[in-house]
């Protein structure tokens, strides 16, 4: 990996429940902050203490430690816990897929993997200005085919069943880890790591107007025009192709 030795590290927290991490060029300092400290005093400078987790549409409290960075003008990002400095150069580094949904300008700029979780890395130019909206929101369900177009795999999801064609179909996960991605659409949960790739990961009880439902017990890897994407599921009912589910148009399904 290219870069002086401190673009090599990064700093590991969490906000609200999220994994978040920026590179350390961008951290000046860590300090811990009072309950009700609403800004940071470092070097002689007072600083606006944002709480991180209700800027990204997290609950929590606003966070017991100030990261202050290097953004102009400066701001200190309140975080709940600080996990220490990760070797980038043992890590695996990702831009985020084209599918994953954000509002603009996206808060994250990517991924890392840094042992067996995700970790966001934070965009230091949005972190001030994070939207406290999700991105989207809903997006109508695509055409979808009468008839099944060759054989078929068909999964239930929220008490709907889908049918996938085997021949856009990559892989099927048992219990996927799921690392979400705070403020994208409900129907977008997050991302889904497998063979050293990362892929956005969708809710189709969501996308056809129900709730998001419980995390799913498998992962449908599939070709969606191009692009691999994964779709939870509650369950695989059959194999072989049926008339009575619905198939979307799959390369049409999410945004791209």
């Amino acid at each position: 990996m290219a870069g002086s030795p401190a673009e090599r590290r990064a700093l590991l927290f969490t906000a609200g429940g999220a994994r978040l991490a920026l590179r350390l060029p961008l951290v000046r300092e860590i300090l811990p902050l009072s309950p009700g400290a609403a800004e940071v005093e470092a070097r002689g400078q007072v600083v606006p203490a944002l709480p991180l987790a209700l800027a990204l549409g997290l609950p929590g409290a606003p966070g017991r430690f100030a990261v202050l960075t290097e953004a102009s003008p400066p701001v200190a990002l309140r975080v709940d816990e600080v996990h220490g400095i990760a070797d980038l150069s043992g890590a695996e580094v990702f831009q985020l897929p084209a599918r994953t949904v954000l509002p603009q300008p996206p808060p994250f700029q990517g991924a890392l993997r840094v042992g067996n979780h995700l970790w966001l890395e934070l965009s230091l130019t949005a972190a001030g200005g994070v939207p406290p909206e999700p991105a989207g929101g809903e997006w109508p369900p695509p055409p979808e085919q009468e008839l099944a177009q060759g054989p078929e795999l068909v999964f239930e999801r929220g008490g709907r069943s889908f049918g996938v064609p085997l021949s856009l179909l990559v892989r099927v996960l048992d219990a996927p880890a799921v690392f979400p991605v705070p403020l994208a659409p409900a129907a977008h949960r997050g991302l889904l790591y497998h063979e050293r790739a990362i892929h956005p990961v969708f809710d189709l009880a969501a996308l056809y107007g129900g709730p998001p439902g419980p995390a799913g017990a498998i992962a449908l890897l599939v070709d969606a025009g191009g692009t691999a994407v994964a779709i939870l599921g509650d369950r695989i009912t059959s194999t072989l192709a049926s008339p009575d589910v619905l198939r979307p148009a799959w390369d049409a399904l999410f945004p791209a």
